[in-house]
């Protein structure tokens, strides 16, 4: 007897996505990526120097005012320069990977919807073949009752009620479907010599 191959393992069960809080803490951000303490300061300290010069004073003597401030702080220019690319790089690397992070959340449930979808149409199948299913043993079950109906209607005179009965399937069947009445059913009575009927009626009661 061949040996079967071994069943391949079931997919991994489908979990939601960890939910990222929207409040971001930058600082811890930056020196995940590797820019220090210090040269977060020192792009700080421009931001706060930049906010503090008036809006309609001209670029170039802001930029004079600013290379004066960090000269007299022994902050070379083109430090702070460093620091603010090596902020800029960093926030730039954590929306791209946050994007990564969303695009495969978009990815997994994509594919988790159009199985689920193939399951829906499976069951929706389902439930329709067992709606012709039923229909079809509806009208078999219902020409078997037309056949068995003509029956009642030969008996309905010896059973009161029981031309309701054949209009209704709530109503229980009479008394003579469900066992024999020995008052009324196929009684014995005596033979009676002159009657016109063969002998072998003369024991059926016709009351």
């Amino acid at each position: 007897m061949p040996i079967q191959p071994p069943a391949p393992p079931p997919p991994p069960q489908f979990r939601l996505a960890e939910r990222y809080p929207t409040e971001i803490d930058f600082p811890a951000v930056l020196r995940r990526a590797g820019v220090e303490v210090e040269q977060q300061q020192r792009v700080t300290k421009a931001q706060d120097l930049l906010r503090s010069l008036p809006e309609n004073s001209p670029a170039a003597l802001k930029r004079q005012i600013v290379e004066a401030a960090f000269t007299a702080f022994d902050v070379p220019t083109q430090k702070i320069i460093q620091a603010a690319s090596a902020e800029v790089d960093a926030l730039q690397a954590f929306i791209r990977e946050g994007g990564a992070r969303a695009q495969k959340v978009i990815d997994e449930g994509t594919a988790r919807i159009a199985e689920l979808d193939a399951e829906i149409a499976e069951i929706r199948e389902s439930m329709a073949a067992a709606l012709a299913d039923q229909a079809i043993r509806d009208a078999a079950t219902e020409e078997q009752i037309a056949g068995v109906k003509p029956i009642l209607a030969f008996f309905a005179h010896q059973e009161p009620g029981l031309g309701d009965f054949m209009n209704s399937r709530d109503v229980p069947p009479p008394a003579f479907m469900r066992e024999p009445s020995q008052a009324n059913f196929m009684k014995p009575r005596a033979a009676q010599p002159s009657s016109p009927l063969p002998d072998t009626l003369t024991d059926i009661d016709v009351e």
